[in-house]
C-alpha cells in the first residue's frame, strides 16, 4: 500500500504503545472541548445542533487519513461559521433542515475546491505568511481565547469583544457574577495547573470533565446557578449526497468565499502550531487534507471545518503527537453522540472554560517575541501588529492587515536595495565592502559597485539614482565595474536602466564592465543587445576577474574607451 497517498496514515509510523496511549488520552481531551464547541457553532448557524458534532467527527477522520500535519485538529471555526451563517441568511433559508442541506452543499463544494486548488498548486499563496505574522497570530489567538472564557468562568454573558472592552463591561456588571461558577472555574484552573506540574502524565482535562459531571449530578449544579452543557442530541449521521438545485448559485458563491476564509484560517493555524513543534507544513498537501475533511463533512450532514486552534492546543497540551488524536477524538464523539449523551448534560460550562483558558496560556510564546526583538525591531512590530489585529479585528482581518504591512515593507526593501563599493582586502585575493572593512583599499582608477538586488521596474529608478551618485563621487576614474552577483532577473525597465548607465559612462569617459549575473539576467543582456554594446570581453564571472583584466590591460596598453 502506497502510504504517500495517505499522509495521515503515514504519520502513524513509529507510533509506540506509550505514544499511542498518550494520543488516545489527548483525543479524549479534544473531544471534551469539541463537543460543546460543535453544538454552539451549529446553534449559531441555525442548523440542528447535532450537525456540529457530525461535522467534527467526519472532518477529523477525513483529515486524519489525508492531512499532512501530525498534530493539527480540524473542526468548526468562528470565521467560517459566521460567513456560512450570513450566506444561509442571504439565501432566505429559514428552517434548520433547509439550512443544513445548503450548509452541507457548501462543505462539499469547499472540499472539492480545495482539491482543485491542490492540482493548480495554489497553496503557494500561503507563503505570504511570514514567521512574525505567525507568532503574532498565535499570541492574538491565545489572548482572544483566554478573554472569551470570562463569560464561562464568571457566569456573566458578556457582549463585548476585544482586549479591554470585556473587562470594562465585567467591571460594570460585578454584581451579576455568579460566585459558585467563579469558584468552580478558578478551582478547575488550579487543579489543571497542579496536575500538569506534579502529575504531568495524568489526563487532567479528562479527570476534570468526569469529576465535574459527577459532582454536578450529585449536587445539582443547575439549581445552584452553575450553567451546564444541557441536552445533547443522540444519533450518528448517515451518508447522503446534498443535492439541491434551488439556490445552487448562492451555494457556489458562498462556497467561494468560505474556501478562501477556511483555507487562510486553517493554514495560519497549521503553520503556527508547526512553528511550535518543529514540524514542516506543505500548504499544497494541506489543501488535500482540508479538502478530504470537508468532503467527508459534507457527505455526513456536517458543515465546513478547518484548522481548529483551541482543539489543537488542547491536544498538544495533553501530549498528542499523531493523527491518532483525531481518530480517538472522533471515536469518543461518536460514542457520546450514539450512546452516552445523557451524562454530558451535567458538564459545567466553567470547567470547559478552565480547560480552554489553560490551553490559551500554553499558546502564548513570550520568548518568540524576545527573539524577534533581538533579530529585527521591524519584524517585532509586525508580530505585535498581527496580535493586536487578531484581538481587535478578528483572526482573518488581523492577519490580512499584518500580511499587507509585511508585503508593503517587502516592496519598500525591494524598491530600495542596499549597495556598496568594493575594494581590495589586505593579503586577500577577494574583494570586500569598503564600509565594512576599514583595511580595504579602492582599486586605483576603478569603481567597483555592488547593487544587492535584481533590477526591476519598481527599483529601476533607485538603480539609476544611486549609479549617478557613485559616478559623481568617482570623478577621474577610468573603469566602472558593475558587480551583478545579486542579479538573477531583468525586465524591460532593467535593460533600459543598463543602457542609460552605459550611455552616461561613455559620456563621462569611463568604461563599463559587468561582473557576475545569473540566469534570466544574462539572457536579457544577450537578447537586448547589451552584450554587444558593452563588449563580450568586458563581461566577467566575478568582480575579481574584472579587476585582474583591468590590471592586464593597464600593463599591456591604455584601454579603449566606449
Amino acid at each position: 500500500m502506497n502510504l504517500r497517498l495517505f499522509p495521515g496514515l503515514n504519520n502513524l509510523r513509529g507510533t509506540t504503545r506509550e505514544s499511542a496511549r498518550r494520543d488516545v488520552m489527548a483525543g479524549l481531551s479534544v473531544a471534551a472541548v469539541a463537543l460543546p464547541v460543535g453544538l454552539a457553532y451549529a446553534a449559531m448557524m441555525g442548523v440542528p445542533p447535532v450537525a456540529g458534532l457530525w461535522a467534527a467527527i467526519a472532518g477529523m477522520l477525513g483529515y486524519a487519513v489525508f492531512g499532512s500535519s501530525r498534530t493539527l485538529i480540524v473542526g468548526p471555526d468562528t470565521a467560517t461559521c459566521t460567513l456560512i451563517a450570513a450566506t444561509l441568511t442571504g439565501m432566505a433559508l429559514s428552517t434548520p433542515e433547509d439550512r443544513l442541506v445548503a450548509a452541507t452543499g457548501i462543505a462539499l463544494t469547499v472540499g472539492i475546491g480545495c482539491l482543485i486548488a491542490r492540482v493548480l498548486r495554489l497553496g503557494v499563496l500561503a507563503n505570504l505568511l511570514s514567521r512574525p505574522v505567525l507568532i503574532g497570530y498565535m499570541a492574538g489567538v491565545a489572548i482572544t481565547l483566554a478573554i472569551s472564557q470570562l463569560s464561562g468562568l464568571t457566569g456573566v454573558g458578556l457582549r463585548n469583544s476585544g482586549l479591554v472592552h470585556p473587562f470594562l463591561e465585567l467591571s460594570r456588571r460585578l454584581p451579576e457574577i455568579r460566585i459558585p461558577t467563579l469558584i468552580l472555574g478558578v478551582t478547575s484552573c488550579l487543579l489543571l495547573v497542579a496536575l500538569k506540574r506534579w502529575r504531568p502524565n495524568w489526563p487532567g482535562p479528562i479527570l476534570l470533565v468526569v469529576g465535574s459531571c459527577l459532582l454536578s449530578w450529585i449536587f445539582n449544579f443547575p439549581a445552584l446557578g452553575i450553567a451546564v452543557v444541557g441536552e445533547v442530541p443522540a444519533g450518528l449521521p448517515a451518508l447522503s449526497l446534498p443535492v439541491r438545485l434551488e439556490g445552487l448559485d448562492g451555494i457556489l458563491m458562498g462556497a467561494a468565499g468560505v474556501l478562501v476564509v477556511s483555507f487562510s484560517s486553517g493554514i495560519v493555524t497549521a503553520r503556527s502550531f508547526a512553528a511550535r513543534t518543529g514540524e514542516h507544513v506543505d500548504p499544497n498537501r494541506e489543501l488535500v487534507g482540508f479538502g478530504a475533511a470537508n468532503v467527508a463533512a459534507g457527505l455526513f450532514q456536517g458543515f465546513v471545518v478547518t484548522g481548529a486552534d483551541s482543539r489543537t492546543a488542547v491536544g498538544l497540551v495533553a501530549g498528542g503527537s499523531s493523527p491518532l488524536v483525531s481518530v480517538s477524538a472522533a471515536a469518543a464523539l461518536a460514542i457520546v453522540v450514539g450512546l452516552l449523551s445523557g451524562p454530558l448534560y451535567w458538564l459545567p460550562q466553567a470547567v470547559l472554560s478552565a480547560i480552554l483558558l489553560l490551553a490559551a496560556a500554553s499558546l502564548f510564546d513570550g520568548h518568540a517575541f524576545l527573539r524577534l526583538a533581538r533579530i529585527s525591531r521591524i519584524e517585532l512590530a509586525f508580530g505585535i501588529l498581527a496580535a493586536v489585529g487578531v484581538i481587535g479585528f478578528g483572526v482573518l482581518q488581523g492577519v490580512a492587515v499584518s500580511v499587507g504591512a509585511t508585503l508593503l515593507y517587502a516592496m519598500y526593501v525591494s524598491g530600495n536595495p542596499r549597495d556598496a563599493l568594493l575594494g581590495r582586502l589586505p593579503g586577500e585575493s577577494v574583494l570586500g565592502k569598503l564600509h565594512l572593512n576599514p583595511g580595504a583599499q579602492p582599486v586605483p582608477g576603478t569603481v567597483i559597485w555592488l547593487f544587492e538586488s535584481s533590477v526591476w521596474f519598481f527599483n529601476a529608478d533607485a538603480f539609476r539614482r544611486r549609479a549617478r551618485e557613485v559616478m559623481d563621487q568617482a570623478a577621474g576614474a577610468q573603469w566602472f565595474v558593475l558587480d551583478a552577483e545579486a542579479m538573477t532577473q531583468a525586465d524591460a525597465d532593467a535593460v533600459e536602466a543598463l543602457y542609460e548607465l552605459k550611455r552616461e559612462l561613455d559620456a563621462r569617459g569611463m568604461t563599463l564592465l559587468v561582473a557576475g549575473g545569473h540566469g534570466m539576467f544574462r539572457t536579457a543582456l544577450e537578447r537586448s543587445g547589451l552584450v554587444k554594446k558593452i563588449g563580450r570581453d568586458k563581461i566577467f564571472g566575478s568582480p575579481e576577474q574584472a579587476v585582474d583584466a583591468i590590471d592586464r590591460w593597464r600593463q599591456a596598453a591604455p584601454p579603449t574607451l566606449g
